[in-house]
């Protein structure tokens, strides 16, 4: 696996938040719209723009099921990657900064001992470095 299909987690919570935000967006969207006066004749259509909004965000909504959904496959696949991994600090480094998505400070702390920031994300660049070796 390589460390881009690693980052995937991260880059679809992003993806989440975005839809997230659109939907709150359209959520707190003004319905009432005031009346133009132009003196000018109007297109008598029939419209529904507060079924169309509905419409809108249900969409938004299946959209972010969707991406749920493929959050977790990915997990699925990442931890089955992570499983093999021989050395138990390794495992550790990329279940917190791939499938929990910590900084490496954060890491760091979690970890405890004298490992700091650059020391736990240089370990994990090694070992990346090192496994594109044997392949």
């Amino acid at each position: 696996m390589t460390r881009e299909e690693l980052k995937q987690i991260y880059y679809i919570n992003d993806e989440i938040k975005m839809w997230q935000r659109e939907l709150e967006r359209m959520q707190c969207q003004s319905l009432v719209k005031g009346q133009v006066l132009t003196g000018m004749p109007f297109n008598t259509g029939i419209s529904d723009s507060t079924g169309n909004t509905a419409i809108e965000m249900e969409t938004v909504r299946e959209i972010i099921k969707g991406k749920l959904a493929e959050i977790q496959l990915q997990r699925g696949k990442i931890m089955h990657y992570i499983n093999s991994v021989p050395d138990s600090q390794m495992r550790q480094i990329m279940y917190f900064r791939n499938v929990s998505c910590m900084s490496w400070n954060q890491i760091a702390m979690e970890l405890g001992g004298y490992n700091t920031a650059d020391c736990i994300r240089k370990t994990y660049d090694r070992y990346f470095k090192k496994d594109m070796v044997k392949t």
